[in-house]
């Protein structure tokens, strides 16, 4: 019988390189630590049993231990039986039968025996020197303790990992870290609790291992995003917290909408394309001129209002394009005082798109420059919230169709089906539309096809969407990102140009405090060519590294 409430441990520590004897001396005495604080899940970080940083690949061979006779895998099985706790931890694991040194993830149930086995996916730089890549996919078990699955540290940082256990129905994720940098904590660890409503137990070190520092980090995160328990920087603890499984099966967000069963399996399928049959294939490689290979983007917020007319929002699209933006973003319904439309809201802006369209038009050739303007369209399906790219001659380049839908807009309009990439003399576009945002599908799936600069225009009704989701967005693509949002929505303002490589600084309100005047005009410029390069970290690319054969519950319906 699974049981909705239970206490979970996460272990801040520091393993000892070489040294097995300390280092299950160290587990044993968190455990018993642990046990005495009612924890019945304990999650140790990454390759405790070893260390991290070896000299070579023979000396991590001459340290990795099997899951049948290694000492720290024994000592834990003895610990998980001795407790009747659940205890996972990150080994160093020797295969014997493939001959392959793997950079592991094991939990033990109640009993000592192996619960769940995994192999880390998306390897680090100095990952690749020694371990080979993982070959178990993305395990999700079934214990009384709820749906459980592992990941290692990195593995966070492809959204596609945590979205296919997310997807196979897993209630709680647990992490064993070596975080390097804060952001991974600050973070990256609770955008994917929150884009998928799950728990996340992450257990990492803290000090200093040869050349790499740990900041820390542990935390368990609840579905919402919301950090529950932290062990400060610097110092080793536990982090301890309750886990309810029942706000795991809580995917809802906005009014009336829900994170999961909103997806569009269907239109997802270029994420699992071999890399070789991908656009973004390569793209690094491609030559650019670099005097004609830098956009100056800007998000123009400002919309429609009691006291603000379609003149001005055309008017502050004119000022923006006259001071040399060349790539302009309105928000969500700019035409519109309000952002949720009913079905005759609705209806009436369809009727008058053609009209902004052209006063759009007119200031796209007057300046040279692209515009985004969200409307509504009518087409013979129905009607659409669609966002039209208007290019320098003064033509429409494209039209992307809204896919993801709010629950508002269902009762009035069509849902798109495609992420187009459009071919522009400012770089290829793509756009993401308010909600589409919330999958992290919507942006893999433009950045797989290219795109270099992912245009959003937004009303954005949660803190989070902006604070713990706009720059993964633009980070995990290696994409620019220009957020348009309006300044009467439940989260207002804040509109902002994200670089591809993100901030110096990890939490968006200290890089980009938000604005919040309707008529803020953001502005960047972005180097394309900073755009098509994938590379996070030498040998680390974001979609060449990608395992696409283990994304199959992503893209299935």
């Amino acid at each position: 019988m699974t049981k909705r409430r239970f206490r979970a441990a996460a272990v801040q520590t520091l393993a000892r390189l070489g040294d097995f004897d300390y280092n299950i001396a160290l587990a044993t005495r968190y455990v018993e630590d642990a046990v005495r604080q009612g924890a019945e899940l304990i999650v140790f970080p990454e390759c405790m049993d070893t260390g991290y940083l070896f000299d070579s690949a023979e000396h991590c061979r001459e340290l990795a231990e099997t899951l049948a006779d290694g000492p720290f895998v024994k000592a834990l099985a003895a610990l998980s039986r001795k407790h009747g706790v659940y205890i996972a931890s990150g080994i160093t694991e020797w295969d014997p039968a493939k001959q392959k040194i793997f950079n592991t993830g094991i939990m033990f149930d109640r009993k000592g025996e192996v619960a769940c086995h995994y192999h880390k996916q998306f390897l680090a730089t100095h990952d690749q020197n020694w371990f080979a890549f993982g070959e178990r996919g993305c395990p999700v078990v079934d214990t009384d303790l709820g749906r459980i699955g592992l990941l290692i540290c990195f593995d966070g940082r492809i959204p596609e990992i945590f979205r296919a256990m997310a997807m196979q129905g897993a209630e709680v994720i647990v992490d064993m870290a070596n975080f390097f940098a804060m952001d991974q904590a600050d973070m990256w660890g609770p955008a994917r609790a929150y884009e998928n409503g799950v728990w996340l137990v992450a257990a990492t070190k803290a000090g200093y291992e040869r050349s790499i520092y740990y900041p820390g980090g542990s935390m368990i995160v609840d579905p919402k995003g919301r950090v529950l328990s932290k062990v400060p920087y610097d110092t080793h603890g536990m982090s301890i917290a309750t886990i309810d499984l029942d706000a795991a099966a809580d995917k809802s967000i906005y009014t009336a909408n829900d994170k999961i069963a909103d997806r569009r399996p269907e239109t997802y399928c270029i994420m699992a394309l071999p890399y070789e049959q991908t656009p973004v294939c390569g793209i690094a490689d491609r030559p650019l001129i670099p005097s004609k290979s830098v956009t100056k983007v800007a998000a123009v917020q400002i919309h429609v209002t009691d006291t603000t007319t379609v003149a001005d929002v055309l008017d502050m699209v004119d000022h923006t394009a006259k001071l040399g933006a060349k790539v302009l973003v309105l928000p969500d319904y700019a035409f519109s005082p309000q952002y949720i439309l009913s079905a005759k809201e609705a209806a009436a802006l369809a009727d008058q798109a053609s009209a902004h369209l052209a006063g759009i038009s007119a200031i796209a050739a007057r300046y040279r420059c692209l515009i985004a303007a969200p409307i509504v369209e009518r087409a013979a399906a129905g009607l659409y919230v669609t966002t039209v790219l208007t290019g320098p001659d003064g033509t429409e380049i494209g039209r992307y169709r809204k896919t993801h839908l709010t629950a508002e807009e269902r009762q009035w309009a069509v849902a798109g089906d495609a992420y187009p990439v459009f071919e522009t003399p400012f770089g290829r576009l793509g756009v993401m539309s308010g909600y589409d945002a919330v999958f992290p599908e919507s942006s893999r799936c433009l950045a797989i096809g290219g795109a270099d600069i992912i245009l959003w225009p937004a009303s954005l009704r949660e803190a989070f969407e902006r604070e713990l989701l706009a720059v993964p967005r633009a980070e995990d693509n290696r994409v620019a990102v220009v957020l348009a949002n309006r300044v009467d929505c439940p989260y207002p303002g804040g509109s902002v140009v994200i670089p591809p490589n993100g901030f110096p600084q990890w939490d968006i309100n200290v890089a980009a405090p938000r604005v919040l005047r309707n008529g803020a005009v953001m502005p960047k410029h972005i180097d394309l060519a900073v755009c098509r390069q994938k590379l996070m970290i030498p040998k680390v690319d974001m979609f060449a590294n990608r395992l696409v054969e283990t994304y199959a519950s992503i893209v299935a319906a």
